[in-house]
């Protein structure tokens, strides 16, 4: 019996994106690239408003809404992004348990994010904490 073709359709999804992601850095397997992604949209993910994390994952697709939503809670308060290079280190913290992560992995994942949803990535543009921009349009 197979999946049912949503199912089918977002694990494809998700492997299409860790494979950009992994050509694009140089990760050499989608199993380093899939934790490195996940670290950077949980750590955008804690430091938005609730409203803006919505906001962001109601544009991507079904698995990558789960990954970006979980564990989360409307409660939970924003973690304030002082600068890029605090945002970055936030996300080294997160990924340097079982991977070494990369020096450009953020730029590579908003890069990723960019190129898959198109038009919709203006979503995550809007609602980007301003200390992470820069990182954005690189």
């Amino acid at each position: 019996m197979g999946h049912p073709y949503d199912v089918e359709h977002a694990t494809q999804l998700h492997i299409e994106w860790c494979q950009s992601l992994m050509e694009r850095s140089g990760l050499g397997t989608t199993h380093r690239a899939a934790p490195q992604m996940h670290a950077v949209m949980l750590e955008l993910r804690d430091s938005l408003e609730p409203r803006s994390a919505v906001e962001i994952a109601n544009v991507l697709p079904a698995l990558e809404r789960g990954l970006f939503l979980e564990n989360w809670r409307l409660d939970q308060p924003a973690r304030p992004v002082p600068d890029a290079e605090t945002f970055k280190a936030r996300v080294h913290d997160r990924v340097k348990g079982h991977h070494a992560p990369l020096d450009t992995l953020v730029e590579d994942v908003f890069w990723v994010l960019r190129e898959k949803l198109g038009t919709k990535s203006d979503v995550i543009e809007r609602n980007l904490p301003v200390a992470l921009q820069d990182l954005w349009s690189d």
